[in-house]
């Protein structure tokens, strides 16, 4: 019987061994993305933390911190990806951007959206 029995061939394990390549490619971006996300959600919760208490709110400084964060962590977010509202006494930041993951032939865009909001204590 065991002279009977044969291995995968060749092709088999070329196949093999690329679907384990392409997991760990997916995954490394994955989690590369994720981590940046967690990274830019808890930034962009101390801004709003910290914008909520001012008294005189300069939009134009909040965008340009948010993208000032952004560009340290490696993200691409554009001024208009960034939306600051003050409804009731309450500021209100919403981030949204896209992180591709190139596969040959495709890319993969995930999306990301944080929305923070803060009640304003001046």
């Amino acid at each position: 019987m065991k002279g009977t029995m044969r291995g995968e061939s060749k092709l088999g394990c070329l196949i093999s061994l690329l679907i384990v390549v392409a997991a760990g490619y997916t995954a490394w971006h994955w989690g590369h993305a994720q981590w940046n996300y967690e990274t830019m959600k808890q930034e962009i919760t101390d801004i709003v933390k910290f914008h909520a208490a001012e008294r005189n709110l300069k939009k134009q400084a909040i965008i340009n911190q948010i993208i000032e964060k952004s560009e340290e962590i490696g993200l691409d977010i554009y001024e208009e990806d960034i939306e600051i509202r003050v409804v009731k006494k309450e500021l209100i930041i919403d981030v949204f951007w896209e992180v591709p993951i190139a596969f040959p032939g495709y890319t993969y865009f995930l999306q990301y959206n944080v929305k923070r909001s803060r009640p304003r204590s001046y």
